[in-house]
């Protein structure tokens, strides 16, 4: 369990930076360029594990074309955190991927989709996520103020 909570926190903050630094990224190359470019070097990149590793390629043949979709899901995931990233800010966005993210694995979850193991609903679920995403209100609207402050302040110091 202990490594699952290790990989689960590494893999926020990997996504978080990967976000950032792909908006920047963005900028020089456009979405897709960049888009595409994540996706070569992270081919690259897991082609060493799997070599020391090893893995069982062999065994593609005999998937539902279903979980194919994943790597179709990945070109979304890259292109949207990008573009939300430079919309919105990193803290903010990553603050609604959090609560989509939560919603659409509790739904996982609830349906059993995909063969994992179905749950039940539980009122501590409920609350957990009313919870959460007044959170991300309360944030977004503190941001706002935030904003408007400092923009108040730099305009009286002009």
């Amino acid at each position: 369990m202990m490594f699952g909570i290790i990989c689960s926190a590494v893999a926020g903050a990997f996504i978080s930076v990967q976000a950032a630094v792909n908006a920047k990224m963005n900028t020089h190359l456009g979405a897709w360029a960049t888009t595409v470019l994540v996706f070569i070097v992270g081919l690259a990149g897991s082609l060493v594990p799997l070599a020391l590793f090893g893995g069982n390629l062999s065994g593609v043949s005999d998937l539902s074309p279903i979980y194919l979709f994943g790597g179709l899901l990945g070109v979304g995931v890259v292109y949207c955190v990008m573009r939300s990233i430079q919309l919105l800010g990193p803290t903010l966005s990553v603050s609604i991927i959090l609560v989509s993210q939560l919603v659409w694995a509790l739904l996982v979850d609830l349906y059993g989709a995909f063969g994992m193991p179905q749950i039940t609903l539980s009122s501590g679920q409920v609350i957990g996520m009313i919870v959460l995403l007044t959170g991300v209100v309360v944030f977004k609207q503190s941001q706002g103020t935030a904003l408007k402050n400092q923009a108040a302040t730099e305009a009286t110091s002009i």
